[in-house]
């Protein structure tokens, strides 16, 4: 069941956050991945809104807002190609405009599935060595 996120959830997320993207960071060869440095004390600070998906009693799924912005999608890599982030994706569409998502250019699963749902690459920007692209949606496309 996907559910709006709670601070209560923070802890959680957290975990969840520090597991996927160390998932990420192998898979784009990244040994400098800022989203890593992140502490629990400025992620409780920073306040994040979303929707998270739990099963079992678990944090599986998580994905973060900023108006118009996706700021984090995160699955448990133990149950990555499940379907969750598409889940995810398309319960945060029906809620509000979701119009922009930036992710490392190389990794293409997660820029593969943003394409599924009409967001576009437009505008590459290398921040260390990681290589970011940024990409938009028309919020009139169907979900």
């Amino acid at each position: 069941m996907i559910r709006p996120l709670k601070a209560t959830d923070y802890p959680e997320l957290y975990r969840l956050q520090q597991q996927a993207y160390r998932v990420e960071a192998d898979l784009i060869g990244a040994t400098f991945f800022p989203p890593l440095l992140q502490t629990e004390a400025a992620l409780h600070k920073e306040q994040p809104a979303g929707y998270i998906i739990r099963l079992d009693e678990r944090l599986v799924g998580a994905l973060t807002v900023e108006g118009e912005t996706i700021t984090r999608l995160l699955v448990s890599p133990d149950y990555f190609r499940q379907g969750i982030a598409t889940q995810l994706i398309r319960h945060a569409l029906k809620q509000q405009p979701l119009r922009v998502v930036s992710t490392a250019a190389l990794n293409e699963p997660a820029v593969a599935l943003y394409h599924r749902f009409g967001f576009r690459a437009v505008h590459q920007v290398r921040r260390d060595a990681i290589v970011l692209v940024t990409l938009e949606r028309d919020d009139a496309l169907d979900t």
